[in-house]
């Protein structure tokens, strides 16, 4: 069953959500169907998430609500597998040993880096292809275009700033075992080449967090952030020496703005319950581009309180084992992980992409220190 489980999770990232709906939905209902058989086959002990008991049960009784409450009913429960597929891997993963939590990670890595080299060949070969595309298709996009004239990598995922929020969760995983340390290259370089100053500036402050964890910040680690910070002022100055609006970065910061504002008022409307998972939606996007005000607007501030809750649980139990496992290492990669997930969604979406959402559900597991 550990090959199906792997073959699962490595096969995840391929697909989009956004792209590609009908093979999601196939994906999804074959997933969901092999994880609840391995809690039967497996009988998973829920000792080992006692620590976890109340925020879990909170965080399913605030789906449950919005189900009940929702604008439509029907949109909820076709969004709520997301959520049960996503919840299944969590305690899943925490079920395992730490071993197999090592080869699950290894094999989110190895995708990872597969993704990378991908993207890569995308920036040297790929967008010409597109570019012949579009134009046979007469696609007016201005967004895919800019996209694509910019040469800004965004496969296999439907964005830049998606692909880029993905790998920044793979670069510290890569950091684990030492005798592959070149596997950041690839990813380090794919990230620059989406031009993504979120992502950059979540790794920056992740990074932060890593060598707090570590207890070290030498002169060369100094460098390395400071050399972050070069990066991203000169991703700042390329994007705003463009002659178009939309591409700037104070174009982003005050669409996010304007986002967080209608977002709010949806909150403001129903604050308890939500208007149900799977119907927020803006007049201009899907998404309000900070996953935790969509939380909020979809599962009320019980969804809100309670995924806080689990989160922050599972990240300290992560830290409090620091000191006393032989994985040191191991476990702050981990925590690296899981928190530049939850500092990029401050400031996009990724949350609601299965595509990348599942993967982080399973690092947050592997965070996760049972008592």
């Amino acid at each position: 069953m550990f090959i199906i489980l792997f073959s699962l999770i490595f096969i995840r990232p391929f697909i989009s959500s956004l792209a590609f709906p009908y093979l999601n939905l196939i994906y999804s209902s074959l997933s969901l169907g092999f994880l609840i058989l391995w809690t039967i086959i497996k009988k998973i002990s829920f000792k080992k998430i006692q620590g976890l008991k109340y925020p879990l049960i909170l965080f399913c009784l605030a789906l449950i609500i919005s189900v009940v409450f929702s604008q439509s009913r029907l949109s909820s429960i076709e969004d709520l597998h997301r959520y049960i597929i996503a919840l299944l891997l969590f305690i899943i993963t925490i079920s395992l040993s730490f071993k197999d939590k090592l080869r699950l990670l290894r094999i989110i890595t190895w995708g990872g880096i597969i993704i990378s080299l991908l993207a890569i060949y995308q920036y040297f070969f790929g967008f010409q292809h597109l570019l012949d595309y579009i134009a046979k298709e007469k696609i007016n996009n201005s967004f895919a275009l800019d996209y694509i004239e910019r040469k800004r990598i965004f496969f296999p995922f439907v964005t830049p700033n998606t692909l880029a929020g993905y790998l920044t969760m793979i670069i510290p995983l890569s950091l684990i075992n030492k005798h592959r340390i070149w596997f950041i290259v690839p990813l380090s370089f794919a990230l620059f080449l989406t031009k993504s100053l979120g992502a950059f500036l979540s790794i920056f402050l992740a990074l932060i967090i890593y060598f707090y964890l570590q207890d070290k910040l030498g002169k060369r680690r100094i460098l390395l952030l400071f050399g972050l910070l070069a990066i991203i002022g000169l991703i700042f100055i390329t994007r705003t020496t463009t002659q178009k609006q939309y591409t700037q970065p104070i174009f982003s910061v005050v669409m996010r703005l304007n986002y967080w504002k209608d977002t709010l008022e949806i909150i403001k409307a129903k604050p308890l319950t939500g208007v149900g998972v799977g119907n927020f939606n803006l007049p201009q996007c899907r998404y309000t581009h900070n996953s935790y005000l969509q939380i909020w607007a979809e599962m009320g501030v019980l969804g809100l309180i309670s995924f806080l809750w689990l989160m922050i649980v599972s990240i300290k139990s992560g830290v409090e084992n620091i000191k006393q496992s032989n994985y040191k290492k191991e476990i702050i990669s981990l925590i690296t992980a899981s928190s530049v997930f939850l500092i990029h969604n401050l400031i996009d979406f990724t949350f609601f992409l299965p595509e990348v959402s599942l993967i982080w559900w399973m690092i947050l597991g592997a965070t996760f220190a049972e008592a």
